[in-house]
């Protein structure tokens, strides 16, 4: 092969070397930026608003709810929150190249609304629990006579109402984009609906220190209806007949704090009859009666008396 011959290959073969050379860092570019395109959110968002429809969907003032949506966030959250690991997004919404994702900040600022909501019903959780064994001591308390202290089986609720509260009021919206919306419940009716729960909470609790007023009055009546003290008598039935006239929002009457305490319409119910006893036993302490007309007023108060407990007792044993 001639010198000539030699120095073309040689330069062909360098011409060949750049091409392929060129040709991989054209490739490298391409994959570079391949690797560098933003994290697919799409099934982070979708979860996220499944939960939010889920949330939308669900009748908040109801106590009842809150241990199916506690349930339903922490899934979302957990999911939500391995996926991101997955694809190495940090809590800050940054990818592994530390180049800030607008989805994951989107997201990550959704999950901490979610989380806040998720302590505001573990707070409405605790707070049911003890308005339930509150009830089973009020109820109880139909027992008490005479002298008998009123109060002393029901713990106070009313720092846990405020506690309830004031985890309620951390929902009041924030301005916030679109983006991060789209990823959300209504948080105005989120909002309203949980500050309306805090309301069943107060109203369960003011009819059971009401419901222990009121049969306080009637066995203080009673006592002293037995010792024909009938003037003595007479004004402690109309203070029970007085604090029996409650009034219950209509839009309230079907929700209990849980599934086995008693309804705010069923403490209405008991109400109207124990001020049909008190009004009945009132009756029969009027002046210028005789014994025997006075036994029959007041037994017909006394059976009204037994059909209000039999509202609660009928459900079992307290």
């Amino acid at each position: 092969m001639s010198g000539d011959e030699d120095t073309d290959e040689i330069l062909l073969s360098r011409r060949n070397l750049f091409r392929l050379l060129g040709g991989t860092i054209v490739l490298g570019t391409l994959v570079s930026t391949i690797d560098e395109e933003p994290p697919d959110f799409s099934s982070e968002e979708s979860e996220l608003q499944n939960l939010a429809q889920t949330i939308d969907s669900t009748d908040l003032r109801d106590p009842q709810k809150n241990s199916m949506l506690q349930s339903s966030i922490a899934t979302t959250i957990e999911s939500v929150n391995s996926s991101l690991s997955e694809k190495e997004i940090d809590p800050t919404g940054k990818t592994p190249s530390s180049t800030p994702s607008v989805g994951a900040g989107n997201i990550n600022q959704a999950l901490d609304y979610y989380q806040e909501l998720q302590q505001t019903l573990d707070e409405g959780e605790s707070l049911s629990g003890k308005i339930e064994s509150r009830e089973i001591a009020t109820l109880n308390g139909e027992y008490f006579n005479g002298q008998s202290n009123q109060e002393r089986h029901l713990p106070n609720v009313e720092s846990s109402i405020s506690k309830f509260s004031k985890t309620v009021a951390t929902h009041t919206p924030s301005e916030q984009p679109p983006s991060t919306q789209k990823l959300l419940p209504d948080r105005d009716r989120v909002s309203s609906r949980l500050s309306r729960q805090r309301t069943v909470y107060k109203k369960h609790a003011d009819m059971q220190e009401l419901f222990l007023k009121v049969i306080f009055s009637l066995n203080s009546g009673i006592d002293a209806f037995e010792h024909s003290s009938f003037d003595s008598a007479g004004r402690s039935f109309q203070r029970a007949n007085n604090k029996a006239s409650v009034q219950i929002d209509d839009s309230l009457k079907d929700y209990r704090v849980t599934s086995y305490s008693l309804t705010l319409g069923n403490y209405s119910q008991i109400f109207k009859l124990y001020r049909q006893a008190a009004g009945n036993m009132a009756a029969a302490c009027a002046e210028g009666m005789s014994r025997e007309e006075r036994n029959q007023k007041i037994d017909l108060g006394i059976r009204r008396q037994l059909k209000a407990r039999s509202v609660f007792a009928d459900r079992g044993p307290f």
